[in-house]
């Protein structure tokens, strides 16, 4: 059942989504980023995990809807990747999270049917057995990581206050909170520059609580991610943009 606040919620991102149709159709755009992991595992992971690499962040228009790519590269065969297929109101039409480290890998496809109400979920792991779910789709327009970036950098001069939604990962929900965080500083071709920061963190009484995730939007038309923060349980891996 929704209650009042989630309608609320869900009227605010109608109003915001119907924005995006006016906007120009996504260009071909490839962001690097140089990445470091952040937190407790940075000091004992580095023999297991790697803790610094590169990144790349690539966004492709197909015809009316959009497709986004985060991979995160550690050397060799080494990654953590994130992708996304998203319509012109920034929902998730499918998506995928993978990585790889060694001899472990495992990867989650998710696509969204909106009009059986449903999302389908295939899990792969290292020995690509295949292990399919099926769940409720319980927002009308899901957005994962990836979808939410993009929804932030076409609104980042009209969300002014919180709002509370869910983020889709490995076709979960998580209800969380959009809190803006003003203007602050980020590094960009040596030097610092204004940034609109936005910090996505679990809601209030979440059962599940999502990670985190903070995004550095760069404070011109563009909208660029200049500092892009995936938080964990006991690290977060920390993304700079360092060309386009």
């Amino acid at each position: 059942m929704i209650n009042g606040k989630q309608k609320l919620a869900a009227a605010v991102f109608a109003l915001l989504s119907t924005a995006a149709l006016a906007r120009p159709a996504a260009a071909d755009e490839t962001l690097r980023y140089d990445w470091k992991l952040r937190g407790l595992l940075s000091w004992v992971a580095g023999v297991k995990f790697p803790t610094s690499g590169t990144g790349i962040l690539q966004t492709s228009p197909r015809g009316a809807n959009v497709d986004s790519q985060l991979r995160v590269h550690a050397g060799g065969k080494d990654y953590i990747e994130y992708r996304s297929s998203m319509d012109a109101s920034r929902r998730t039409l499918a998506s995928v999270n993978g990585y790889s480290f060694g001899s472990k890998t495992e990867r989650k496809e998710a696509v969204y049917d909106y009009d059986a109400n449903v999302v389908r979920v295939a899990d792969r792991d290292s020995g690509q057995a295949v292990e399919m779910k099926t769940r409720p789709l319980a927002v009308e327009d899901a957005r994962d990581v990836l979808t939410t970036i993009t929804f932030l950098r076409e609104h980042a001069a009209s969300i002014r206050g919180p709002l509370t939604t869910d983020v889709y990962s490995d076709g979960k929900p998580y209800r969380v909170t959009i809190k803006p965080e003003g203007m602050k500083s980020a590094t960009w071709q040596g030097r610092q520059v204004p940034a609109r920061v936005f910090h996505v963190v679990a809601a209030p009484g979440a059962q599940k609580k999502f990670p985190g995730l903070t995004v550095w939007l760069s404070e011109d038309a563009q909208h660029l991610p200049l500092r892009i923060m995936l938080e964990q349980q006991y690290a977060s891996i920390d993304l700079t943009l360092r060309g386009v």
